[in-house]
């Protein structure tokens, strides 16, 4: 009986430290999430501001994975 009772708190422990963990895990990928959507729209923003941007110069930033 005091094995099976063991058990059972160290299978309600694991559980409790997994879901613990995966809550954590999703708070920091919409914190990613956010940081790369920010860097994106301001490098949006200084490219479409340069003067005088022609398809080509944009496409050419594409290629080098700049834009």
């Amino acid at each position: 009986m005091q094995i099976l009772r063991k058990a059972f708190i160290w299978a309600i422990l694991l559980s409790f430290s997994y879901f613990l963990g995966r809550s954590h895990c999703q708070v920091d990928t919409k914190i990613k999430e956010v940081e790369v959507i920010k860097y994106v729209k301001s490098k949006q923003e200084e490219i479409l501001s340069r003067p005088h941007s022609s398809k080509l110069e944009l496409l050419e930033l594409m290629r080098t994975n700049q834009l």
